[in-house]
């Protein structure tokens, strides 16, 4: 249940910190900062800090990766790493930030830039492709620009492209690939940092939106997607990697081995694993081996205890299946519409709330009267993330 100890940030609307009152209202009157076309999506923690996403889906955007900041009892976003970045139409800064990953043993954020604005409009506003789509990896302890991957176009379309979410994979000591999911071109795009080069693999049985499985509805209000790969989890062995749809409640399987390098024979080796009890955005891999997901339908925050369950079955990584699935938590109050799962280094599984059916409806509330339109929760889980790999962690095996 949903308590206020678990709720560490909510916004009725999304501001932030501008330079000056002045600098806000100049926003507003040219239509550069339209409060109700703001969302926040993606999350993700690094030591104390919590970093935020707010997508660029409509005009009226002035930045769309942030950091949260509390000013005189409020939480606004601060924007990261600074204003000059989030300029539109500058394709050296950040145009579309939906998702990012942070490995906390280096402090380096690890970001994706689908460099299209607009394409969720509502007011008639044509989609601008802008710039093409990249990923940047930034060092946060000091502050600079590790190093930064274009993608060519036959990877990232710069036309139809949505880089949606991410994770990275170690090869040895040190983090060499990121895994994308790319949700309009149904495909899974890979970038190997040692190389800086990227390729993708498309598999429509797994990839492509379900038939007939589209339709989610949360607390009687219903939104028609047609969306297909979307969320994505890393196993902590590095191993596998895990996704669906969100039009659908398959989940899949598929080993890293197979693709980090082109040209191998995807469909050979994926497997579905199982069948999510709702629709699922983001998911969320643990260090002890649990899978952490949001069900959409039924406001809940669910979790698949895959070594219980590989345990129970006799069976390997390899071959486990999905059944031991239990609520990690529910809310029907207040968990409505869980986006992002990410957890910090203290044992803790953050995740991003947004009642984004209402925000793709028109029937999300900005009075305050129906409570916060997206909450930040952080609720303690025993375990830490896929990517903790400090050799004296204890987990609870």
């Amino acid at each position: 249940m949903c308590t206020e100890s678990i709720i560490q940030h909510k916004f009725n609307d999304i501001d932030y910190t501008w330079p000056n009152d002045t600098a806000r209202e100049a926003a507003i009157a040219k239509e550069e900062y339209i409060p109700k076309n703001n969302i926040i999506s993606g999350i993700n923690i690094y030591q104390d800090d919590v970093y935020v996403t707010v997508p660029r889906w409509r005009r009226g955007v002035p930045s769309t990766l942030n950091k949260i900041v509390v000013k005189d009892g409020v939480s606004i976003l601060e924007p990261y790493p600074n204003w000059e970045s989030q300029t539109i139409g500058k394709c050296d800064g950040l145009q579309f930030v939906q998702s990012i990953a942070i490995d906390p043993n280096t402090g380096w954020m690890w970001i994706i830039d689908t460099g299209r604005i607009n394409f969720f409009a509502v007011d008639g506003t044509p989609t601008e492709n802008l710039c093409p789509a990249k990923i940047i990896i930034y060092d946060i302890n000091n502050d600079i620009e590790i190093t930064r991957h274009i993608f060519p176009n036959s990877v990232a379309n710069r036309t139809r492209t949505f880089l949606n979410d991410i994770v990275v994979q170690y090869k040895g000591s040190k983090s060499r690939y990121a895994y994308i999911t790319d949700d309009f071109d149904t495909r899974l795009i890979v970038y190997d940092r040692k190389k800086n080069t990227s390729h993708f693999y498309s598999h429509p049985p797994s990839m492509l939106p379900e038939p007939g499985n589209g339709n989610i509805t949360v607390l009687g209000e219903t939104i028609e997607v047609s969306d297909g790969i979307n969320g994505i989890a890393l196993s902590s062995d590095m191993k596998f990697i895990y996704y669906g749809q969100l039009s659908g409640y398959s989940l899949y399987q598929i080993p890293t081995k197979v693709v980090r390098k082109p040209g191998r024979n995807f469909g050979r080796y994926v497997r579905k694993v199982g069948t999510k009890p709702a629709h699922a955005a983001g998911m969320v891999y643990s260090r002890d081996h649990s899978l952490y997901f949001g069900g959409l339908d039924d406001n809940t925050v669910y979790k698949w205890d895959v070594e219980k369950d590989r345990r129970k079955q006799k069976t390997t990584f390899r071959k486990v299946q999905m059944k031991n699935v239990e609520t990690f938590i529910e809310g029907p109050s207040c968990i409505n519409f869980v986006d992002i799962l990410n957890f910090d280094q203290k044992n803790n599984l953050w995740f991003s709330v947004n009642k984004l059916h209402k925000f793709f409806l028109g029937t999300m509330d900005f009075s305050g009267s129906s409570g916060p339109n997206v909450l930040i929760m952080k609720v303690p889980a025993g375990t830490t993330g896929y990517l903790d790999r400090r050799r004296r962690y204890k987990t609870r095996y």
